[in-house]
């Protein structure tokens, strides 16, 4: 069962404040009373296949529990204020006064558990405290005071494990990229870990300087799903003409310069082991490019009936990586979508299809979404760069774009 948040609050607000002298009360009247789990109660529970993919939990026993779920508070809010998770990450301040773990609360038959929203860490300590609000509330059933609390702390060591995770590519992959770059892609070859990732990747210029705060700092980081690919995004403050960032300090990457971005090796995968090896890409830059992918340029080569020899599709520029991979297919006469895997080469210039099956003889169509980018973020409908308060008409308001091609 699921709690609303003020019905979380009462019930534990209720459940403090029948405790006595460090004693627990054992009696449970219809009325008012209810049994406050003890420290050792407040447990580490495993929740997911990762090593430190952990939930904390109290368990209350089944009849508690379900005396609990009977009681309402509407006016109570603050779930953090009575239970909450700390952990000890800066050096300079004091855990105390730092930020509760980010998560959620849900309730599992007796046992309440906090999820946290990233995977725990290695080797630090976390500060679990359960305790009633700090002023008198009503419960509904009667009033609180006093602001008793029940603690515990858990640390989980990182395992001895050989490294072995590597980063196998960065896209764009290219070695010269434009002044007005939108992103980087980093693939690694085994889940990572989350929370605080910018600290391990860097931009240096040619003289060896380490560029400041030059990628857009989320909170919630940009994962894929398996959490082998982190997209990381350029401040665009300083990619786009005509803001104060920019204007200020200048754009990150200028025409006619080099860099590196290095990835380091102290990066911990999901396992808590560093990195095999430190990454670095180095490359060069070129103009800004404002002009929309062109499709009347882009060339289809046609595969063979009967064969499964690739449909390549050439952009004549690099493309984004990730959104070519996902916004390009292949439709039949009766729009029925071909299967097939797909591919990219010469620096994310080409599209290249292989069927499952052989091609028969008939007319096809590959279907592109018009959300698809080049590196600089220009569509094939509009310019990243489009004045929306002098121009606010799209040149297009088409979904996707279709290009006929027929195997022979």
């Amino acid at each position: 069962m699921t709690l609303s948040k003020r019905q979380f609050i009462g019930i534990l607000g209720l459940t403090f404040s029948f405790i006595q002298s460090g004693c627990i009360s054992h009696s449970i009247s219809s009325k008012n009373n209810a049994i406050l789990p003890s420290s050792s109660e407040i447990r580490l529970v495993k929740t997911g296949t990762k090593t430190n993919q952990f939930s904390f939990q109290v368990e209350f026993t089944k009849d508690t529990a379900n005396q609990l779920l009977k009681f309402r508070n509407p006016d109570l809010d603050g779930w953090q204020k009575l239970f909450n998770v700390k952990a000890e990450v800066s050096d300079t301040l004091g855990w105390r006064t730092l930020p509760p773990v980010q998560g959620s609360y849900r309730f599992n038959e007796n046992k309440l558990l906090f999820e946290p929203l990233f995977p725990l860490q290695y080797d630090i300590n976390y500060h679990v405290t359960l305790h009633t609000l700090e002023e008198e509330k009503l419960t509904g059933l009667g009033k609180i005071k006093g602001s008793q609390r029940v603690k515990k702390k858990f640390r989980i060591n990182k395992p001895d494990t050989e490294p072995s995770t590597i980063v196998k590519h960065v896209y764009p992959s290219a070695n010269s990229l434009p002044e007005n770059l939108l992103k980087f892609y980093v693939h690694f070859s085994a889940p990572m870990s989350q929370g605080n990732i910018y600290k391990h990747i860097h931009l240096y210029d040619s003289n060896d300087k380490r560029i400041e705060l030059p990628f857009l700092e989320l909170g919630e980081e940009l994962w894929n799903p398996s959490e082998t690919r982190i997209t990381i995004l350029f401040d665009p403050g300083r990619i786009k003409k005509g803001l104060s960032p920019r204007e200020s300090e200048g754009p990150i990457l200028i025409q006619g310069e080099s860099y590196k971005l290095i990835i380091k090796s102290d990066w911990l995968d999901a396992s808590g082991t560093p990195l095999k090896e430190s990454f670095t890409k180095t490359f060069s830059v070129t103009a800004p490019d404002n002009q929309i992918p062109s499709t009347n340029h882009w060339e289809v080569i046609t595969p063979k009936a009967e064969t499964k020899d690739p449909l390549i599709l050439d952009f004549s520029e690099p493309l984004d990586h990730a959104l070519i991979s996902r916004l390009i297919w292949i439709e039949g006469t009766l729009k029925e979508f071909i299967r097939g895997t797909i591919n990219t080469k010469g620096s994310e210039k080409r599209w290249i299809f292989v069927p499952e099956d052989h091609w028969t003889a008939d007319d096809y169509k590959i279907v592109i979404e018009t959300k698809i980018e080049d590196l600089a973020g220009n569509t094939v409908i509009r310019p990243f760069e489009i004045d929306r308060l002098e121009d606010p008409k799209e040149k297009s308001n088409e979904e996707f774009i279709r290009i006929n091609f027929t195997v022979k």
